[in-house]
């Protein structure tokens, strides 16, 4: 197998599947590449990665392009901790107000769209590189994602932003989700350029079967994980398994729907061309995929940290 250059998320919700990878505990000829998610986006489409984690929306936005790697997804069923919108105001009164948006993602600030379509509310949305809680200086709300939201939960529970908690409102966007459609929140994927797929048909098999072996191995050597997180990340082991619990990494016929209905949304508020989402249907939910089955995730009665 010719050494793969492999995209990989920064934050913390990669680890249980490139864990094993970024610690040296496989042989496998992988290059980890590490960025933020929209780095990644714009690298694999302009053929630098062999393969990549790749946000559901561009993923969706570029599928003719794209084909997933089998068996993995990053996604919560509920809560989710780093995906959050952060208000100065009530949800009703940012109607004509500006949010800031951090320029990390792809999948968020479209979530965040749809969810205040939903509520008749339309405030514009604004990428910036600020970050929390400065960014709280510039804009009344602010979506948060990843790493920087984690740190921005804890920060605003314990007063530390140098401010009241009370005055502040925190919305977790994959438990709105939740809640409304009954389906997962799938913030990225493993893909590979279908180009490159028709070259090497088994080369998308070859990356899920690298990213199974380095999430069975975390799941077998959690103690060790745990370690590498604790000294990669500025939290606590329990925190850290608090919040990996709520993520689940199986991309499955649930998660397919999942993708399918944020595509539905997306379409039909303008965010993607129509017939994106029929033709996703056609392809990966009427024909079905087969997957890589995995062994369940991190345990579950750690759960629920966050509402």
């Amino acid at each position: 197998m010719k050494n793969i250059r492999l995209g990989d998320i920064q934050f913390l919700n990669s680890w249980p599947v490139t864990g094993a990878i970024k610690m040296g505990a496989l042989r496998r000829p992988i290059t980890l590449v590490s960025e933020t998610p929209a780095r990644l986006n714009q690298r694999l489409l302009a053929g630098e990665l062999t393969a990549s984690a790749i946000s559901a929306f561009k993923f969706l936005e570029h599928q003719d392009e794209l084909v997933p790697v089998p068996g993995f997804c990053i996604r919560a069923d509920g809560p989710v901790a780093s995906v959050l919108l952060v208000s100065r105001k009530p949800l009703e009164k940012l109607r004509d107000e500006t949010i800031g948006v951090s320029n990390q993602g792809a999948t968020t600030p479209v979530l965040l769209k749809i969810l205040l379509e939903r509520k008749k509310l339309h405030p514009t949305l604004e990428t910036t590189p600020l970050r929390f809680p400065e960014i709280l200086d510039h804009y009344p709300a602010a979506l948060l994602i990843g790493d920087e939201a984690l740190t921005a939960n804890q920060e605003i529970r314990a007063g530390l932003f140098g401010g009241d908690p009370s005055s502040l409102y925190v919305w977790d966007l994959g438990q709105v989700w939740a809640r409304w459609t009954r389906l997962p929140a799938v913030f990225a994927l493993w893909a590979v350029r279908r180009s490159v797929a028709e070259t090497d048909p088994e080369l998308p098999w070859q990356v899920g079967e690298i990213l199974c072996d380095s999430y069975e191995w975390g799941l077998r050597h959690e103690r060790q994980m745990l370690a590498a997180m604790r000294r990669a990340f500025p939290w606590e082991g329990t925190f850290l398994m608090k919040y990996l619990s709520g993520l689940a990494y199986e991309l499955d016929q649930r998660a397919w729907k999942g993708m399918l209905r944020y595509a539905l949304e997306a379409e039909s508020i303008g965010e993607l061309p129509a017939g994106s989402a029929e033709r996703f249907e056609n392809r990966f939910i009427r024909k079905g995929r087969r997957t890589l089955k995995l062994k369940p995730t991190y345990p579950a009665d750690l759960a629920g940290v966050f509402s």
